[in-house]
C-alpha cells in the first residue's frame, strides 16, 4: 500500500478532532447534548468486502430518544483500505426493555485508498450517508451491547455492514 500512510495520518487527525469535540461536549452541557460515553467497534461489510473497526462517541440527546452517536471506522480487505467519518443520528424505541431497538441515518465523508494490484490505484474522498438499525442492550451498569445494520447510499459507501459494538 503505496499510500497507507496518510489513510493512518487522517484516522489519527479525525480521532483526536472528535476526542476535542468530545471534551468540549463534557465541559458545557446544552440542550442534552453531553459527552454520555463511548465504545468500541467492528464487523464485517459488502462491496467492498472488509473487516471493519472503529470507535464511537455516545454524546447525548437532542430530544428525547433522539441520540447522537459520530463514529470513526477503518475497513481493510478488497484491494482498499476506507475509512468512514459518521455523523449518527439514531431514534431509540423506549416502549421495550430489554432490547432497545433503533433506526437512524449517519453523514459523513468515506475516504478509500485503492492498493497498487487495484485497477486505476490511488485514493478518494466523497460524500457519506448511510440508514442504520440495530438492537442493543444493556450488560451491566453503563456497558451496553449491540448489534447493527448499515445501508451505504453513495458511490464509496459499502453496501452492507454488519457490526457489533460495546459502550461504556
Amino acid at each position: 500500500m503505496r499510500n497507507s500512510k496518510y489513510a493512518y495520518l487522517a484516522v489519527a487527525i479525525i480521532m483526536v478532532m472528535l476526542a476535542g469535540f468530545a471534551s468540549k461536549a463534557m465541559a458545557q452541557e446544552m440542550s442534552g447534548i453531553r459527552f454520555d460515553g463511548w465504545g468500541i467497534r467492528g464487523g464485517l461489510s459488502s462491496d467492498p468486502d472488509q473487516v471493519y473497526g472503529g470507535v464511537h462517541f455516545n454524546l447525548g440527546e437532542f430530544t428525547k430518544d433522539v441520540r447522537f452517536r459520530p463514529s470513526v471506522e477503518v475497513g481493510f480487505g478488497d484491494d482498499q483500505t476506507l475509512v468512514q467519518i459518521l455523523a449518527e443520528v439514531h431514534y431509540m424505541f423506549s416502549t421495550f426493555q430489554a432490547l432497545k431497538p433503533y433506526a437512524g441515518a449517519g453523514v459523513g465523508l468515506t475516504y478509500v485508498n485503492y492498493d497498487d494490484d487495484y485497477p486505476g490505484d490511488g485514493s478518494d474522498t466523497e460524500g457519506s450517508l448511510n440508514a442504520i438499525g440495530g438492537v442493543e442492550t444493556q450488560l451491566n451498569q453503563g456497558m451496553n451491547l449491540f448489534f447493527e445494520l448499515k445501508v451505504g447510499l453513495a458511490n464509496d459507501d459499502p453496501d452492507i455492514k454488519f457490526g457489533v459494538g460495546l459502550s461504556w
